[in-house]
């Protein structure tokens, strides 16, 4: 009976029908806790725009411009920028859980001073701790859910994490937007004060997530780890599926140990080792992409370059922009729910060549709007802008969170996705003061430029970026560190092994046979 109970709930696995399966059902559930992180940034990134068109938040703060308005736009991104420089380090100490609780503690206290804030000051400054306490739960968050998914779902999952900022950018959209009319204050206090909801509900309720069994392990506690596994991966059961995760991990654990590469004492093993500088430059080069490749010039100019191609009007100009946020979500999650099936390196290589062949689409018609002045030209630029948001969102949006937190190992995974996320915020600061400044000047022949560095990028991901499909995070970490592959496997030929192993596969037929 209990063979036939495990061989049911893998055979579900792997039809992906994880919805039938109550452990995992009970998994993602408690998931949600870290999962609402990045859809709470996004409201907060909404809200920075948002309320600099509300009359009543400018009659409370005169107006801020210059100087002023570029303090309160950059001020999350320095508060980030702060934490990250040793987030890393805490939650390799701590865990991953205590670090959200207190992120999000540290956010939802900033969004109840920001609304009862009664200076410009008090404002921005509580924008900028805000931005420091919402950088330790960016980190710690998808962390947790790399570590604790499921192997089955863990693509999957991870992917969608990043989606979900466009909700949050579509609820604060939405919410400034009603609360526009409110008299006096109200019109904007009630917005400030929304960003403490979903803080809120990740400080209650990330206690009730299970612990890293990754991290566990790491600090020697392995009998917890092998509850987590037990409980949450196989519904109560010691799967033959748990058995090779555990040994997996605690031989990935081991091997770092062995080879003391990874001990952040030895930093300079990030800057001097192959394989480390392999990782490094990947996810380097996926934070500089997913802003650099031209999704910067969308988000943040779209106004101005509708503006170039004869869309002037403002109800043109919102409802283009509302109905390209609606739909690269759309085009993320669908993304990210078809991702198990595909190749991670082909995604990137066949996107990123699409995004380069509608940019010059969008440049050529663009050029001759400039020319003849022709309305369907410009109209020509809005379809284009629409392509490559489909195909940015189809590879880069998904995989720029869930691709460099793969790749790396359990004791680098906080300190390299906090390099990921401090590169993110500089190309973002980079570019948004590029942009106006290329767009203003060289109009559509700006656009060449981005063109190049699109084919600079797509040819560094042919060369340098791995496969990791249908790969455990160990058997990840092998393709980057070949000498590892004896330790993880204890044999010479374990480099073979662990390239043809997949922990799915067949293995409830052995504890079926172990059963009999």
């Amino acid at each position: 009976m209990e063979a036939q109970t495990i061989l049911v709930n893998i055979e579900d696995m792997e039809r992906g029908a994880w919805y039938k399966t109550p452990h995992l059902v009970r998994l993602y559930l408690l998931l949600l806790a870290p999962l609402v992180t990045i859809t709470a940034w996004g409201f907060d990134l909404s809200m920075t725009n948002s309320l600099q068109a509300l009359d009543g938040f400018n009659d409370r703060f005169g107006s801020p411009s210059g100087s002023q308005l570029g303090l309160y736009g950059a001020s999350t991104q320095v508060g980030g920028l702060i934490s990250v420089l040793f987030v890393p380090f805490v939650i390799d100490r701590y865990g991953r859980r205590l670090p959200c609780f207190v992120g999000s503690t540290i956010v939802v206290a900033m969004a109840l001073m920001q609304t009862f804030s009664t200076s410009f000051n008090m404002f921005v400054g509580s924008k900028l701790v805000l931005g420091f306490g919402a950088f330790i739960a960016l980190i710690s968050a998808p962390t947790l859910i790399t570590e604790l998914a499921h192997p089955a779902q863990r693509t999957t999952i991870t992917a969608i994490y990043n989606t979900l900022i466009y909700v949050g950018l579509i609820i604060g959209a939405w919410v400034a937007y009603g609360a526009r009319d409110l008299p006096g204050n109200a019109s904007w206090q009630i917005p400030c004060g929304l960003q403490a909801v979903l803080p809120a509900y990740q400080v209650c309720a990330i206690w009730f997530c299970p612990e890293s069994p990754r991290w566990l392990i790491m600090r020697g506690r392995v009998e917890e780890a092998k509850r987590v596994l037990v409980k949450y991966h196989g519904g109560g059961h010691e799967t033959p599926l748990v058995e090779r995760e555990l040994l997996e991990i605690i031989q990935g654990i081991e091997a770092d140990r062995t080879n003391l590469r990874f001990k952040r004492a030895d930093l300079k093993s990030h800057f001097t080792h192959r394989g480390n500088l392999h990782r490094l430059l990947i996810c380097t080069v996926i934070a500089v992409g997913s802003q650099c490749l031209g999704s910067g010039l969308v988000s943040a100019y779209l106004p101005a370059i509708l503006d170039q191609v004869g869309l002037q009007s403002t109800r043109e100009k919102t409802l283009i922009n509302g109905i390209i946020n609606i739909w690269s979500w759309i085009v993320g999650m669908t993304s990210s729910l078809l991702m198990p099936r595909f190749r991670r390196r082909v995604v990137f290589l066949t996107c990123t060549s699409l995004m380069i062949v509608v940019f010059s689409v969008w440049t050529a018609l663009a050029a001759m709007y400039v020319r003849t002045e022709q309305r369907n030209y410009g109209i020509g630029v809005v379809v284009s802008i629409f392509l490559f948001n489909t195909f940015y969102g189809a590879s880069w949006l998904p995989l720029n969170v869930a691709y460099p937190l793969e790749i790396v190992t359990t004791k680098q995974r906080g300190v390299y996705f906090s390099w990921t996320l401090f590169v993110i915020s500089g190309s973002s600061f980079a570019v948004n003061y590029i942009n106006p400044i290329g767009l203003e000047s060289l109009s559509w022949r700006y656009y060449i430029i981005t063109i190049a560095f699109n084919c600079l990028v797509l040819g560094i991901i042919y060369f340098t970026f791995i496969e990791t499909k249908d790969l455990s995070l160990e058997q990840i970490a092998v393709k980057f560190d070949k000498d590892l592959a004896g330790v993880l496997a204890g044999d010479p030929d374990a480099a073979l092994k662990l390239d043809k192993l997949d922990i799915a596969d067949a293995v409830c037929l052995e504890r079926t046979e172990r059963n009999k």
